[in-house]
């Protein structure tokens, strides 16, 4: 196979300006959105209150927006559409277009989130270290990124362009990679996931429609839901940690 050649940040940069406007420029919040939000929440009503908060991957601050109760946020995206749009939208969000490698950002923070951004950053390890060295001692970061076990069991998915970083969910960091990566400068607090689904290999039972059906009669189809997420079946990994 031709190695592929990386794309240019200008590139990357075109490819979120055309998924922002196809996929978050809208009013309402889809079900596996109105997930991610629901779970900030939760994990920022437990950080505390007046808490300065940063949203990495923000797009449009949609889930920005949703923290305000717990204090100023500020959001940082690649994608200057998603950043002009969500300044349109938000006026009390302060969001920041720039790499995240290289643009400035006004820390430290006491609660960080990022939600479905890491999988194609360059480079995992100078994530995570940027995202440590943007927060406080003691603070909280929220990691929502997408599961590769479950991904690769899947047949619906909107693959990325071949040049992006890390294109395909066999490229994407496993649970215990992450594990890894996150060990130097947190404690990991709660690992779970959401969004149970998967129609490839072992985890195809999780969408038939016969076993779902039956053991959402048998159980309650929330508390099933719960069981699969669990169980790490959800499509998303949910990782809660504390700054060292």
């Amino acid at each position: 196979m031709a190695e592929r050649t990386p794309a240019s940040l200008p590139a990357i940069q075109r490819h979120w300006d055309e998924w922002n406007s196809r996929w978050r420029f809208r009013e309402d919040h889809d079900t596996f959105m109105a997930g991610q939000r629901d779970v900030a929440v939760s994990v920022a009503r437990a950080a505390g209150e007046n808490m300065r908060i940063l949203d990495v991957g923000c797009g449009t601050g949609w889930l920005g927006q949703a923290l305000l109760p717990f204090g100023r946020v500020w959001g940082t995206d690649l994608s200057a559409d998603a950043i002009a749009d969500g300044s349109r939208r938000y006026a009390e969000l302060t969001l920041i277009c720039g790499d995240f490698f290289e643009v400035d950002i006004p820390g430290p923070f006491d609660f960080v989130v990022s939600a479905d951004a890491l999988v194609h950053m360059p480079d995992y390890e100078a994530f995570m270290q940027r995202i440590a060295g943007l927060l406080k001692p003691g603070g909280t970061f929220l990691l929502m990124t997408q599961n590769p076990d479950i991904w690769r069991r899947r047949s619906l998915i909107r693959h990325a362009p071949e040049w992006m970083p890390h294109a395909r969910p066999e490229d994407w960091p496993s649970l215990g990679r992450l594990r890894t990566l996150l060990r130097s400068s947190f404690t990991i607090e709660r690992v779970t996931t959401m969004d149970p689904g998967g129609d490839r290999g072992l985890v195809w039972w999780v969408e038939n429609r016969y076993v779902r059906g039956g053991m959402s009669r048998l159980v309650g189809r929330e508390r099933w839901r719960a069981i699969l997420e669990r169980a790490g079946l959800g499509r998303e990994l949910v990782i809660i940690a504390r700054r060292s």
